[in-house]
């Protein structure tokens, strides 16, 4: 018998919750990392036996570790998750999550690739200048040009692609789909995938054609951002934080980068308005006739 209930959290995140196959795994592995060690600490082997203060000293020990608080927060949110699939079952009567409390973590404004930079790496590429293969550079262009988020492009299908009205149709968190506009030069882009005579569902895939993966992707993006900027990380990801912060210097709507971007609440769009007003600040600061620097 499955005493802490594991297998039907699994089954809820994956069928009823429909989440992504990261972030199932990702809650199950915090879920067992909590579970192992309060086995370990206190010999608990029923999920009835488990209370806040047995929590808390797990998190402590995190802490003490030297884990973040935003991981910290991760862990927290995949307990909270759990003893609410636990209430709504009736399979447990208590929540020891209510007397935990989260730690505050410290907003990091989003890196991002300068506007100059991303213009100069797209027009090489356009041009042919870069000695990488077509697939890395449309890679990077399509992730640029989009937003969209490294699962997204990897799951992007040829039928999620309507050329006449220059759209891409996109799966996101939580299974949820948005339409996202493509510029002259995506569209471009993309027309030339969809000519291949690649027996594959997805519009981009590996020169073996098989599908895309994470280290793929990660690998094309950086080796070309090596070549075009100094900030210390040059993931996929980074190419969402650029687009998102040019489209707001340029006038963009914060509720319009909201859509495109995907976000579920228009807090996690508002980060790019401090990378905004940090911009300004400097500019200021450099400008003004009575600055100190």
């Amino acid at each position: 018998m499955d005493a802490f209930y594991l297998q039907q959290f699994f089954d809820y995140l994956s069928i009823e919750k429909r989440l992504s196959k990261h972030t199932v795994l990702a809650y199950i592995n915090d879920l067992n990392q909590c579970l192992k060690w309060l086995t370990e600490a206190y010999e608990i082997r029923q999920v009835e036996n488990i209370s806040h203060s047995y929590v808390r000293t797990w998190l402590a020990s995190l802490m003490n570790a030297g884990l973040d608080s935003k991981s910290i927060n991760r862990k927290i949110s995949a307990l909270k998750t759990y003893y609410k699939y636990l209430l709504k079952h009736q399979l447990v009567v208590k929540n020891p999550m209510l007397k935990v409390s989260s730690p505050k973590v410290s907003k990091k404004l989003p890196v991002f690739v300068t506007e100059d930079k991303m213009n100069e790496m797209l027009n090489d590429f356009e041009n042919h200048l870069t000695a990488e293969d077509s697939l890395a550079e449309d890679l990077l262009s399509t992730l640029y040009h989009t937003g969209m988020r490294l699962s997204e492009l990897i799951s992007l299908k040829k039928s999620d692609v309507n050329i006449s009205q220059m759209t891409l149709k996109v799966l996101g968190k939580g299974n949820k789909e948005r339409i996202i506009p493509m510029t002259n030069d995506l569209t471009h882009i993309v027309s030339k995938y969809l000519s291949l005579s690649i027996d594959s569902e997805f519009l981009y895939n590996t020169k073996k054609g098989k599908q895309l993966y994470p280290k793929f992707v990660y690998r094309s993006v950086n080796q070309l951002l090596n070549k075009y900027t100094t900030i210390k990380k040059k993931s996929p990801h980074i190419l969402r934080h650029s687009i998102a912060t040019h489209l707001l210097e340029n006038g963009s709507e914060l509720n319009a980068i909201k859509e495109i971007l995907g976000h579920a609440n228009l807090s996690a769009t508002q980060i790019y308005t401090h990378n905004s007003i940090e911009r300004l600040k400097k500019i200021y600061e450099l400008a003004h006739p009575k600055s100190t620097q």
